[in-house]
């Protein structure tokens, strides 16, 4: 089992998120419990146990390497298509990462329990484009203000 503190941060970061796929059980912490809440989902049961990481980037072979023992744990409880067993790993800064512990490997999900793809675990950040300005027009934000009354507004000053 593990030692230390219970992850109370993590538990308050989990739950909004657990709340939006079911019916959220908390378990009390305790110094031999292996769950940290249970979601009665429709037609789904989610077995989850909530842990803190230094490196949430880590590569997955290093998280299971650096949990092996608590994977090994989890993978004891039973498990199929109405049951599904899941580590939610979090950092200090607040960010959630969510896997769910199959016989064999772990399965990165998103955080409605859908299993990521390459594609959709590579999102980034849409770029919003401007359109250009017409001819003479110059956008506000390009422009500086110079000092009152100088006859300069517009015009950038010497750096």
């Amino acid at each position: 089992m593990s030692r230390g503190r219970h992850p109370d941060q993590g538990r308050k970061l989990a739950e909004p998120v657990a709340k939006r796929r079911g019916v959220v059980h908390m378990i009390e912490p305790g110094q031999n419990t292996l769950l940290d809440l249970v979601i009665a989902g429709p037609g789904i049961f989610y077995a989850v146990t909530i842990r803190r990481v230094q490196r949430l980037r880590a590569t997955l072979s290093d998280l299971e390497a650096g949990f092996g023992d608590l994977i090994g744990e989890i993978r004891q409880l039973p498990c199929g298509d109405p049951v599904s067993r899941e580590i939610w790993w979090y950092n200090r800064a607040g960010h959630l990462r969510f896997f769910r512990i199959d016989e064999t490997a772990l399965v990165e999900l998103a955080a409605d329990g859908s299993p990521l793809t390459e594609e959709s675990g590579k999102r980034r950040k849409k770029r919003q484009v401007r359109p250009a300005a017409s001819d003479g027009e110059v956008p506000k934000e390009c422009v500086q203000k110079g000092q009152a009354g100088s006859g300069t507004q517009g015009i950038p000053g010497p750096v």
